[in-house]
């Protein structure tokens, strides 16, 4: 099923921008070998998630986690504020609840899911404390927060540092506020989480490479990228994407093949 409504706040900014190459972003970054497997799997496992089990996915993407809990049982909804995404989702996985809307607005009831969970999600957000705040009003049991962890080291940093004198000096400064590492800076999670009124129960580091089959499809998916267009808008989809390439040169092994290091936080809090 899926359930469009207007966004609003930082949605109405990502959304376009992420939905823009939805088919990009989902058979890269949402793939067999994407960005989140051992993340997802973790998760999956340290939740038991089975049949019967409820679960939400705040900024779904394109679905692929929820279609690895739907495969383990459980009935699954998601959100999310680009509707190219949700409907990729809705087509994964016929039979969850997908809704196009913004995650500091949840359109559910209080204690409807098991496990609510929030992959990279929570630190596009504006109000990060209203999202927050949200996810534990619908979860009756715990809120999984994910974020990247180890930024100087991780892979997507070592891409995106070319790439960056490419934005317009206004989005660079916007993505401090509501982007990927927004919530990364030591001591800010927590933070937010306690205005939340969220209390840490588990606090774990996984590691998470991302691999592509090869540098084409690498440079396909950071193109897809939702921030990436911000570039791209400024300074032109061929610039942004031969600085991608030159990035990913030391990463390239012999096969062919793209292997980017990541790691990420992954916190479960409760109310």
């Amino acid at each position: 099923m899926q359930e469009n409504r207007q966004p609003h706040g930082s949605s109405t900014r990502w959304g376009p921008l992420f939905g823009a190459r939805a088919h990009d972003w989902a058979e890269t970054w949402e793939g067999p070998e994407g960005w989140g497997t051992p993340v997802y799997e973790y998760v999956l496992d340290w939740a038991a998630i089975r049949r019967g089990a409820r679960v939400l996915d705040c900024g779904c993407g394109a679905g692929r986690f929820a279609r690895m809990a739907a495969d383990r049982g459980a009935s699954v909804a998601g959100i999310d504020a680009a509707e190219p995404l949700i409907q990729i989702a809705a087509e994964r996985t016929s039979e969850g609840d997908f809704r196009v809307g913004d995650i500091e607005t949840l359109p559910w009831p209080n204690d409807i899911f098991d496990v609510v969970t929030g992959f990279s999600a929570f630190q596009f957000a504006d109000d990060k404390v209203r999202a927050l705040s949200e996810a534990g009003r619908v979860s009756r049991g715990p809120v999984v927060v994910v974020i990247p962890s180890r930024v100087p080291e991780s892979g997507i940093t070592a891409v995106f540092t070319p790439v960056l004198p490419l934005f317009p000096p206004e989005a660079l400064e916007s993505m401090k506020q509501s982007g990927m590492f927004a919530l990364s800076e030591p001591g800010r999670l927590e933070e937010v989480l306690a205005a939340a009124s969220l209390t840490v129960s588990s606090d774990n580091e996984i590691e998470s490479p991302i691999v592509f089959g090869d540098a084409d499809a690498a440079v396909r998916a950071f193109v897809g990228a939702g921030p990436m267009a911000l570039a791209m808008q400024h300074s032109g989809e061929r610039v942004v994407a031969q600085a991608v390439r030159d990035a990913l040169g030391p990463h390239i092994g012999t096969d062919g093949r793209v292997t980017l290091p990541g790691w990420y936080r992954v916190v479960v809090a409760q109310g």
